[in-house]
């Protein structure tokens, strides 16, 4: 393709190639000063004053935002005879090209997709920034030299600030098949709980490979909205390419509530619960893996195959010849065996007949004597190769065993350990008219275990004593022996809070515990 500049409209860039075109145009362009690859977007039509404003938003929110996880914007020229922005170019391509071209995302992926959005909603909601506009078209990936995908959220252009919640502006931009219910009905209750749904319906798509709900012609847009409204999201089909969608069926529940009220509207929350998919899948994996018979077994249908006979003794093939008659000699191995076993006969009729009286054995001719073959005692101890196999198996086995006691046993003090959390309010500063703002949470670890996750709700009551509200927060790897604090969301009524711990999650690695505290584990060994 042969290069286009254009000098006078993007100086200081050439630009290479188109990417795309929506309601903008986006360019592949090269910095000329530095080599830079970047990708333009720009107003090519429609630049009327509200198109300008909101192109105006999209580049003050996204300069606004320097995060992992969101697309950079390098340079904002809205003077320009094309207004403009220039933005880091992401090479990888966007999710919607990698669910075209697989149908459904590896559980893998799918996870990390969610951990890095929870992460990037982490950084815009608090600043007042809703992107009204989650779809895999506006999420990009960028491949890593692991083989893993770094995913970044981008276009901005329909997404508001909260200040501005009064307005409907960007309601008939959005993408009908991600739009949150309240987008429907309640344009002006828009919030962060909107991001949250379409990210459901995309970790939705991602798992099943289709939305919960597609809009096509001979259904219509207003039966298409009463589903959205009023209907529960299919349930996800089990596959045999995919049998453990199941575990995300909490998840995917939680950010897809009807009521922006009762819907997942925290990264923290999020992330929990995508940590615990995660551990979820993997105890399935590793508890298939292990009942699989091996190969060997499958094969040939034994546990042991059968020990191969040296060349040394194979016979050879063809008729048998008679070998030339040899006078018969005595065996020299075979007099030690015989005579000690005549002896201990002697012995043992002579101390029989000599104690018959006394009904008693004596101790020392008791362990002498055989249990049932004397022989047998006096055989040479031999081990053929499966029997040493056998003894090997025992041993793994009952190592097995052992560390299966140990494993729970840590279990156990973990658990013992987690009843001794505890979290206290800090501070607070209480409104004239009531209100609590500035109030900080810390929990206390007393215990020698971490712990990767611990959920805390927080009661804010009415200056009457009445229960106004409730919130939860999170505490995200709580190092033993610490105590982290952290700020409680603030309140518009209210005059004192309570806190408590809700649950907590246990470490997933127990044997790395088994080997860092193993005073902990032999002290109830010993038991």
């Amino acid at each position: 393709m042969s290069t286009i500049r254009f000098d006078t409209r993007f100086p200081g860039y050439e630009v290479l190639s188109e990417l795309g075109r929506s309601n903008a145009r986006i360019l592949k362009a090269r910095h000329l000063a530095t080599g830079d690859l970047v990708a333009i977007k720009h107003f090519a039509l429609n630049t009327d004053d509200e198109t300008l404003r909101r192109f105006q938003r999209e580049s003050s929110i996204m300069t606004s935002i320097a995060h992992p996880n969101v697309v950079k914007v390098r340079e904002v020229q809205l003077e320009a005879e094309l207004p403009y922005i220039v933005m880091e170019l992401i090479e990888g391509g966007s999710l919607k090209q990698l669910i075209a071209g697989q149908n459904r995302i590896d559980i893998s992926t799918t996870i990390r997709l969610g951990l890095q959005m929870a992460s990037a909603f982490k950084a815009i909601h608090p600043q007042g920034i809703v992107h009204r506009d989650v779809k895999p078209e506006n999420i990009l990936y960028r491949p890593l030299p692991s083989g893993e995908l770094h995913f970044l959220l981008t276009d901005f252009g329909i997404a508001r600030l909260h200040e501005q919640s009064n307005t409907l502006t960007g309601q008939s931009l959005m993408t009908y098949e991600y739009a949150s219910p309240e987008q429907f009905n309640d344009p002006r209750g828009v919030g962060p709980a909107t991001d949250y749904y379409s990210l459901g319906v995309v970790l939705y798509e991602c798992l099943h490979g289709s939305v919960p709900f597609a809009l096509d012609d001979q259904s219509g847009i207003v039966t298409f909205m009463n589903k959205v409204l009023t209907e529960a999201p299919p349930a996800l089909t089990l596959t045999s390419e995919n049998p453990t969608l199941d575990l995300f069926r909490e998840l995917l529940e939680g950010l897809l509530k009807k009521k922006a009220s009762e819907r997942l509207n925290d990264p923290d929350e999020l992330t929990w619960l995508l940590k615990q998919s995660e551990l979820n899948f993997l105890r399935t994996n590793r508890t298939s893996s292990k009942t699989a018979p091996p190969a060997s077994v499958i094969d040939s249908g034994k546990t042991r195959p059968k020990p191969e006979v040296p060349e040394a003794v194979r016979p050879e093939s063809g008729p048998l010849k008679p070998e030339p008659a040899s006078p018969a000699r005595p065996n020299p191995s075979r007099k030690p065996w015989v005579l000690a076993v005549l002896v201990l006969v002697v012995l043992a009729v002579g101390a029989g007949l000599y104690y018959a009286n006394t009904g008693s054995i004596p101790k020392p001719i008791a362990n002498v004597l055989p249990r049932n073959d004397t022989t047998a005692a006096l055989a040479p101890a031999q081990q053929t190769d499966e029997e040493t196999a056998a003894v090997e198996e025992d041993t793994m086995n009952l190592y097995r065993a052992k560390q299966a006691k140990r494993r729970e046993q840590i279990r156990e003090q973990v658990a013992a350990a987690g009843r001794t959390l505890s979290v206290d309010v800090l501070g607070l500063k209480v409104g004239f008219f009531g209100g609590i703002k500035q109030a900080r949470i810390q929990l206390e670890n007393p215990s020698p275990f971490p712990f990767p996750a611990v959920a805390v709700q927080i009661s804010y009551f009415k200056d009457q004593g009445g229960l106004y509200k409730t919130e939860k927060i999170f505490f995200i790897n709580v190092p033993p022996h610490s105590s982290p604090v952290r700020s409680a969301p603030d309140s518009d009524r209210g005059t004192r809070i309570s806190c408590k711990i809700l649950k907590y999650d246990l470490p997933k690695n127990l044997d790395s515990l088994m080997r860092v505290i193993p005073a902990a584990i032999d002290s109830t060994t010993n038991e």
